[in-house]
């Protein structure tokens, strides 16, 4: 009975730390190192449960709870205790809600030919199980290309996405015959997906698809402003800074342009400083690209606004950005006017320097981590699809990819991407 309670602790703990890890990977206040502290805390309740005795008083109910993580630690555990074939059937026998969870460990998990045994779901004849499988292959890096090319088509749009984003560069066959269907997609994940992958291809006409799509102007769509943001060249941060005006596009324009670099980016991000509804992302977006962090002097102390908002329509259900610092915008407004003389305006910076391939690769090893995913993005389509750094991952696995990144990073550059478009 005492061991039972402590596997019950272990999972209770686990369950708690799965979710404090998760939300570490895309929070603006955590750097890798903070979020691997995370992990380790985890990591050591996972392995507090891998005793066979616990499978029945302990694992086995957990699938029964309605909590992702409870299951994502169960099913992590289970694979560790050599219970593929049962967690694979768990697998496929959940419901839609629940499979999220399940599939989550079967991504993070390091038990043996698992890959393979994920390829035979892939056989399954229900489109929901499949598309979680091939996620969970992709993540891993696992996924054959020659077996992603069945599913650029299929009929689960998150299948199609994750083939997609495994796929790079795209084959000939499919650059010719498929992309375009893609990029005249109605839904906005597949769009921009297939956007990122004709660019990782070399394809001019996922550009072009970039920039109409920016140019309807239609919210939602945060990804392709970034891909105009970190791709383009002053005339297409200038079309950014347009958009700014819009007051229901201006949270993503201010979000992307932190990825630009450019010095009109960094004095349109100043202007909106005073701005209490957008003036952390601001904020946020002038510190990423000129390298001051936003504390001491050049953030407000008490961590509340500047003065209060009278929005009333404001939406109450907390976003990443609440975690981040209300800028002081006198301090900063000085530093700027003298720092500016540094910042050359044919240049394209990150955190303070003129942007190359191991200013990124630092990016990718400093940055908040909700960051880095577009920085990930960015090395995935510069090289090719060569450097996929899994953010998502653990970070044993995150820091090998750096490391390999950083031997090859030499040859990037950050020049417009239209001048390696064919």
């Amino acid at each position: 009975m005492v061991l039972v309670d402590i596997w019950e602790e272990h999972l209770d703990e686990a369950s708690f730390q799965w979710e404090q890890w998760e939300r570490a990977l895309v929070a603006p206040d955590f750097t890798l190192p903070e979020a691997a502290e995370r992990e380790e805390r985890l990591l050591a309740h996972l392995e507090g449960l891998e005793e066979a005795a616990a499978l029945d008083p302990v694992l086995r109910p957990a699938f029964d709870s309605e909590e992702h993580s409870r299951q994502s630690a169960a099913t992590y555990a289970l694979l560790s205790l050599g219970g593929m074939d049962e967690a694979l059937a768990r697998f496929q026998g959940s419901s839609t809600e629940a499979r999220a969870g399940l599939r989550r460990a079967l991504e993070l998990s390091e038990a043996p030919c698992l890959g393979a045994r994920l390829r035979e779901v892939l056989q399954s004849i229900e489109p929901d199980a499949q598309a979680h499988a091939l996620e969970a292959l992709v993540f891993r890096q696992e996924a054959p290309p020659g077996m992603l090319a069945r599913f650029f088509m299929h009929d689960e749009p998150r299948a199609r996405m994750a083939a997609l984003r495994a796929a790079w560069p795209l084959p000939e066959d499919a650059v010719s015959r498929l992309l375009p269907v893609l990029l005249d997609s109605a839904h906005p994940g597949i769009l921009a997906v297939a956007m990122e992958a004709g660019l990782a291809s070399g394809v001019r006409l996922a550009w072009e698809a970039c920039l109409k799509a920016v140019h309807r102007r239609e919210p939602g769509m945060p990804e392709v402003l970034t891909l105009l943001a970190f791709g383009g060249a002053d005339a297409d941060t200038a079309l950014l800074v347009e958009l700014l005006k819009s007051p229901e596009l201006r949270p993503d324009v201010l979000w992307a342009l932190g990825f630009s670099g450019r010095v009109t980016a960094m004095e349109a991000c100043l202007e909106y400083l005073s701005e209490p509804s957008v003036a952390r992302l601001a904020g946020e977006a002038f510190s990423a690209m000129t390298g001051l962090r936003l504390e001491g002097a050049y953030a407000l102390p008490s961590g509340t606004p500047p003065e209060p908002s009278d929005d009333l329509d404001a939406s109450l259900v907390p976003r990443p950005e609440d975690d981040l610092p209300w800028p002081h915008v006198a301090a900063i407004t000085a530093w700027w006017s003298e720092a500016r003389k540094r910042f050359d305006k044919g240049t394209r910076f990150l955190l303070g320097q003129p942007f190359s391939g191991s200013v990124l690769v630092d990016a990718l090893e400093t940055s908040p981590m909700r960051r880095r995913d577009v920085l990930a993005r960015e090395l995935a389509i510069r090289t090719r699809g060569k450097h996929v750094i899994p953010t998502r991952a653990f970070s044993r696995r995150q820091r090998v990819a750096l490391a390999e990144a950083r031997t090859d990073c030499a040859h990037v550059r950050g020049l417009p991407l239209i001048h390696a478009l064919r």
